[in-house]
């Protein structure tokens, strides 16, 4: 599943969550941090890749989940997230073009309502 990661998502992001970093919200302050463009926030990644998951799958809910990152994932970038199921687990993956991988994670899913 692809997902455009726009400024305008961060930004909402920034507000919502109060994680108003500059490098997560200012050109200047990420380009001083060594960064072509703004980066998205790593919870905002890994909310993202529990609410694709859950949209396609709406009888599920997770119970555990753990994710690593491994590389910024800049702003205006379309990141794919891919999933996998295992020994009852699901994988997930978010990667850009060209196979770069930012972060990959697991999470437990339960059937049903809470």
């Amino acid at each position: 599943m692809k997902k455009h990661i726009t400024a305008e998502a961060i930004q909402q992001y920034a507000a919502t969550s109060n994680d108003k970093a500059a490098i997560h919200l200012n050109v200047e302050a990420a380009a001083k941090a060594g960064y072509k463009r703004t980066v998205a926030h790593g919870m905002y990644i890994m909310g993202l890749a529990q609410s694709l998951y859950l949209t396609d799958h709406p009888t599920q809910w997770i119970t555990t989940y753990s994710m690593k990152f491994h590389n910024p994932l800049l702003v205006d970038t379309v990141a794919i997230f891919e999933y996998e199921v295992c020994d009852g687990n699901i994988h997930v993956i978010v990667a850009i073009e060209f196979s770069e991988v930012i972060a990959s994670g697991t999470f437990s899913v339960k059937e049903g309502s809470k």
